[in-house]
This record gives structure tokens, C-alpha cells and sequence, in this order.
């Protein structure tokens, strides 16, 4: 249920936004990103510029493709521009922040299950599939579900989303056992396209893998 104090969180923009929300579940999702995004970028401003906003003068939308938009009305013309990137999964939430919106950036979250011989045959590349066959059968939900979110962090980091076909990019993760983040390696796979390269990194914690894909 949404209290008074999550509710403070939101511009007044946002609030009307959230009232066209009717599943409990997107208005959960959508309040949960919100939450971590925002004190995300309170955090960034507040060691890059030495002070920062309350939440609720930080305006986070969705452009009209469905990107997530930062904007600081209250600093006017001198705000910061910024690039996010939010996801959701099991009642958790992601968030990556780039000072300045002239770098692709994208992050994704998945928790770590089973993905079927059928799924890695449809929406893998055949390098993936490769790495896959090659890894152990105990590390493959893992693998699979990294790949899977690699793939979403690319798209969403050329702002395209699950509107492309997944093998446009083959993503290959770094699998020998480390803690903390880990290189994950893109390649696009559309030489007519005009795409970005990307760096990537990814992590396992707590049953979940984290993606990050940006710009190079």
C-alpha cells in the first residue's frame, strides 16, 4: 500500500502520472524505480555538486519511446544534464546514472531461474549459444540469466528495448568465479546499422545478476 511518505517522493507531474497506473503491480514497479532512482541522482549531485535536491524537485518520466528522463526544474537552465537507466525485477530495482546525456547507458536486472534449451535457441546468438554449451550445467542458470540481461541493458542503452530482435547483439560474459563486477563483452551484430560500441560489466548477488552497458 502507498503511504503518505512514498507518496512525498514525487513531483507533482509524477503524481498525476502515477494516477493513470491501475495494476498494483506496475504502480509498485513504478513507485520502486522512482524511490531508487531519485535518491540515485540525490546522491550524484550531492558529491558532484556539493549540494542537492529534495526528491521531490527531481522529476523522473518516461520520454515518449519509453526511456526514463531526468529533469531538475528548479535548477533551471544551469541543471545537470543526466542519463538513467532503470529496471525491476521480484520487488527489486536497478538504477545506473551517467552525469551528462551524450553516452548510451543501460542497466538491466534479472533474478537468477532456469531459462529452457528452447528460450537459449530462440533469443540467443550463436556465440552465446557456444558459451553456453561450454560452461557447467551448475553455472548455466546464472550464465543464461547474464547473457539474457546483457541483451537488455545493450538495447536499452540505444533506447530500442525488447522492440529488437535480441540477436542483434551478441553479449559474452566473463564466466570464471570473482566477486564483485565482471567484463562482459558486446558485439553488434548488424554491420548496416550505425550502433554505438559499448563496454559492459556484470555481477551476481543475492539471486540476482546486474548488467551495465555504456557507451565507449
Amino acid at each position: 500500500r502507498e503511504g503518505d511518505d512514498e507518496l512525498s517522493l514525487l513531483a507533482p507531474a509524477e503524481v498525476a502520472y502515477l494516477a493513470t497506473l491501475r495494476a498494483p503491480k506496475r504502480r509498485h514497479d513504478w513507485l520502486l524505480g522512482r524511490r531508487v532512482a531519485k535518491r540515485l541522482i540525490h546522491a550524484t549531485l550531492a558529491a558532484h555538486l556539493g549540494s542537492a535536491l529534495p526528491l521531490n524537485e527531481i522529476v523522473v518520466l518516461a520520454h515518449a519511446d519509453g526511456w526514463p528522463q531526468v529533469s531538475l526544474p528548479t535548477l533551471g537552465p544551469g541543471a545537470p544534464p543526466l542519463a538513467l537507466s532503470i529496471s525491476h525485477s521480484h520487488n527489486r530495482a536497478f538504477c545506473a546514472l551517467l552525469l551528462g546525456d551524450d553516452r548510451p547507458l543501460g542497466c538491466d536486472l534479472e533474478a537468477i531461474e532456469p531459462r529452457s534449451p528452447g528460450f537459449v535457441a530462440d533469443y540467443f546468438t550463436a556465440d552465446e549459444r557456444a558459451l553456453m554449451a561450454a560452461t557447467p550445467a551448475a553455472q548455466q542458470p546464472t550464465l543464461a540469466n547474464a547473457i539474457w540481461s546483457g541483451k537488455e541493458a545493450a538495447l536499452k542503452a540505444i533506447r530500442r528495448g525488447l522492440a529488437e530482435d535480441t540477436r542483434l547483439v551478441t553479449c559474452l560474459p566473463v564466466v570464471e568465479e570473482a566477486d564483485g563486477w565482471r567484463p562482459l563483452a558486446y558485439r553488434w551484430e548488424a554491420a548496416e546499422r550505425a550502433l554505438p560500441p559499448l563496454a559492459g560489466r556484470w555481477r551476481e548477488a543475492d539471486g540476482f545478476v546486474m548488467t551495465l552497458a555504456v557507451g565507449r
